[in-house]
């Protein structure tokens, strides 16, 4: 991709109502553009981070049995009046009616229409457990959308959901679905995770833990064991009435702030119950299967690795879910400097690679602040002192690594500094 043909523009100012580093670095840097109170769209950056971060979930899910699906948005209430849930949310849940008079609502999680979905296709216990699970849009007019993607009301989401014939099998993938969690948010870089016992809310199930990442932006109040890393959110303490100063490791509990990313739940029979949804046992019974469901907001991920991985220029992507993989900076107008550096696009690309090019005529300093907009995980910079000696710079986002490369070695060298940080 040429930077001049990339659909963002990037700009020096910060946005007024920006208090935290990825409100901020995700406007500046053209990955996302407010739309209406905390509605956004997601331009090519932000779009192909997302992209990315959803295949990482694909995997994992696909990997303890998940089968991908795709359910309605929008849905008839009568759905939600099965499971009682219609009358009993508040105005978090949109309520609409269409051309027909008839009652509708945007989904904000999706027990209903999922259940209702699968519950004539999995009739007899041979065919259990099962898994299935969608990225999907969601819904939830927030009284007070703030902080860019970390409070919005409209949202993408990979919510799973498991169906199984006892509780012991439903903790057993519980416990699979916890280790895929982790596998997720290690792979989009997300270092300051605690697994955190929290309150069900309006899921209404028995067993629940938040997955948050630690950190200023957080509105979650959580204290952490240091020693073990067990936590809670408070707000668990605060409704279980205790008073946790001190873990059973010996350490004392510290108060840190969290951003929720992920959240797992054990439903038991809730909404199969209400919703009618049984299947045959080996003696020809019908029962009632249990059931469990797992959420993750991939903007959230998005936005927890800026605020905890930027510095003060912007994003330094990890290489997992960066837009572009290399940047190329070209800081001359020389045409045997543009044509080693045009060499070194074409030869990129035709490898796979993600690669953004800058063959713009602009200073240094421009090129530069562009580029840790950015954020890509590798920068090749074309300038005309080092290239007077047949040299040009590979530099990593975070300024760790820093050297001098022969150009008749530069493709070489970046695939293998690529390789590293894999």
């Amino acid at each position: 991709m040429l930077i001049t043909h990339l659909v963002g523009e990037r700009f020096k100012e910060k946005p007024a109502d920006a208090t935290f580093k990825s409100h901020e670095f995700l406007v500046r840097g053209g990955y996302i553009r407010q739309l209406g109170s905390g509605i956004y769209s997601f331009l090519p950056l932000g779009h192909k981070i997302m992209q990315k971060i959803g295949n990482i979930i694909r995997e994992e899910m696909n990997a303890i049995g998940g089968q991908e699906c795709l359910f309605p948005y929008a849905m008839p209430k009568e759905v939600w009046e099965e499971s009682g849930r219609y009358h009993t949310i508040g105005e978090e849940l949109v309520r609409f009616k269409d051309r027909k008079d008839s009652g509708m609502l945007l989904g904000m999680t999706h027990e209903e229409p999922v259940v209702h979905g699968v519950r004539s296709e999995n009739d007899n216990y041979k065919r259990y457990p099962f898994m299935v699970y969608q990225i999907q849009s969601k819904f939830r007019d927030e009284m007070r959308p703030r902080a860019g993607l970390l409070r919005v009301r409209e949202f993408t989401m990979k919510d799973a959901y498991s169906f199984h014939t006892s509780q012991e099998c439903l903790e057993k993938h519980y416990e699979e679905q916890r280790q895929a969690y982790v596998n997720v948010y290690n792979r989009c870089g997300i270092k300051k995770l605690v697994m955190v016992e929290a309150d069900g809310g309006v899921m209404g199930d028995s067993v629940s833990h938040e997955f948050m990442s630690v950190n200023d932006a957080g509105e979650d109040t959580l204290s952490i064991c240091p020693g073990c890393k067990k936590g809670y959110n408070k707000e668990v303490l605060e409704i279980k009435k205790m008073d946790m100063e001190r873990c059973a490791c010996g350490s004392f509990y510290e108060e840190k702030r969290g951003v929720e990313i992920g959240n797992i739940f054990q439903l038991g029979t809730k909404y199969s119950k209400s919703m009618s949804m049984t299947y045959l046992d080996e003696n020809g019974n019908r029962q009632i299967p249990v059931m469990g469901c797992y959420g993750i907001g991939l903007g959230r991920i998005l936005a927890c690795v800026v605020e905890e991985s930027a510095d003060q220029f912007g994003p330094i992507w990890p290489l997992s879910i960066a837009p572009y993989a290399v940047h190329i900076c070209l800081i001359s107008a020389k045409a045997d400097i543009k044509k080693a550096a045009d060499k070194l696009y074409a030869g990129l690309k035709k490898k796979g690679i993600d690669v953004i090019y800058d063959n713009r005529a602009v200073s240094a300093g421009f090129a530069f602040g562009d580029a840790d907009l950015i954020g890509a995980p590798v920068r090749v910079i074309f300038g005309e002192k080092a290239f007077a000696s047949g040299e040009c710079e590979l530099v990593t986002r975070d300024k760790k690594i820093k050297k001098v490369v022969k150009v008749s070695d530069i493709q070489k060298e970046t695939l293998a500094l690529l390789q590293v940080l894999k």
